[in-house]
Order: structure tokens, then sequence, then C-alpha cells
């Protein structure tokens, strides 16, 4: 990674979840392509909690995740936290095709008030388009 890049160019929001109170059910984020970058971080801020929540990374070969699997091990989330999970691109299932990564919050037995945002860093070829409506201040 080139030190001498603005932080702007590092670091490129490109999916996530709109932070909201999500009720019962599983909600996922847009997702990364990270043929494109060589890691991803997934980043949460849970407010409230009313029973039990959890993130689940997928990873797919679809944009679309029709075809979607588990990635890692689910993450408990609890009340007025925040999570930060990296991935590298070669965790991913590569010799199968996998190349697209999201997040799945799910609320059981109630709501979870959270929003997550994930982030590529080192771009494969820069500068990396960020997601449609960041605001982006380097």
């Amino acid at each position: 990674m080139n030190s001498a890049l603005p932080l702007a160019d590092m670091i490129v929001p490109v999916g996530g979840l709109k932070s909201d109170t999500h009720a019962t059910g599983a909600h996922n984020s847009t997702g990364i392509d990270l043929s494109v970058f060589g890691r991803a971080m997934v980043t949460a801020s849970v407010g409230t909690v009313t029973d039990a929540g959890t993130i689940q990374l997928e990873q797919a070969t679809q944009e679309n995740f029709s075809d979607a699997k588990d990635l890692r091990a689910v993450v408990d989330l609890a009340t007025d936290s925040f999570v930060q999970i990296g991935v590298k691109a070669e965790e991913l299932d590569v010799n199968n095709g996998f190349r697209y990564v999201r997040a799945k919050l799910t609320a059981t037995g109630g709501s979870v008030k959270a929003g997550i945002v994930i982030s590529g860093l080192n771009a494969r070829h820069s500068p990396a388009e960020a997601l449609t409506g960041a605001i982006i201040v380097d």
C-alpha cells in the first residue's frame, strides 16, 4: 500500500446496511467485490438489541448472492457496541469462483438498531469507486 495516497483512496466505502431499527428476521447489506479489493472491513454500530442479534458474513459467486454461503462464524451483538470484521480476499472460496462478500444482520425475537458500512481496502486499481451517495472528505 502506498502511504503517499490520500486516505480516502486507500479505504473506500462500497456497501452497507442503512442505520435503522431492524425488525425480527434477516437483513442483508449490499456487497463488495473482492476481485477489486485485497481486503474488506465490515464495521457495525449497534444501538439497542431487544432480544438477540447477530452478524454473519456471506460469500457468493454472483452479485445477487443467489448462491450465498457462510464465510465466517456468527458474531453475537450487544447493545451499544461496535463490531469490526476484517476479511482478506484469499479467505474466500476463490477456487470455486467466490468473490462477493456481504453482511447479514439477523434480529431474533425482537429488533436490532444498527447500521453497517463495508469498506474496500487495497484497491487493485486506483482510484476505486465509492458507494453512490457516500460523502468523502480527505
